[in-house]
């Protein structure tokens, strides 16, 4: 009996000794590993506005808002980029922001996250 209590405690010691530091490191390493990895840039989503009677947040394109034709579609910077807001859609194929976006209620300015 008394060997079989001497053998558990010779694994025990054997499983502290080496096994504790090898699972230190892996966590360590896998956290270093997500720390290091490159972040990702965060662009910001379509206007969100709100449900009242339910609580939802939806998001609106800025065409759905508007009820734009096809033919307006067509010629929108918003169309092309539509994971944009429509505001910086115009910014980023090279227009300023028009009169009209800053009274518009889908106008949010947002900076991306750094």
């Amino acid at each position: 009996m008394e060997t079989i209590i001497e053998w558990f405690g010779l694994i025990g010691m054997f499983v502290l000794r080496l096994g504790v530091p090898i699972a230190l490191t892996i966590w360590v390493g896998r956290w270093l590993e997500k720390k290091m990895r490159p972040q990702e840039e965060v662009l910001p989503r379509p206007a969100e506005i709100e449900k009242r009677s339910s609580g939802k947040v939806i998001y609106l394109h800025c065409w759905d808002f508007k009820k734009c034709d096809s033919t307006t579609r067509a010629q929108c910077a918003a169309t092309k980029h539509p994971q944009l807001p429509c505001w910086l859609a115009l910014q980023a194929e090279g227009h300023k922001v028009r009169e009209e976006c800053y009274a518009c209620q889908l106008f949010k300015p947002q900076t991306l996250a750094a």
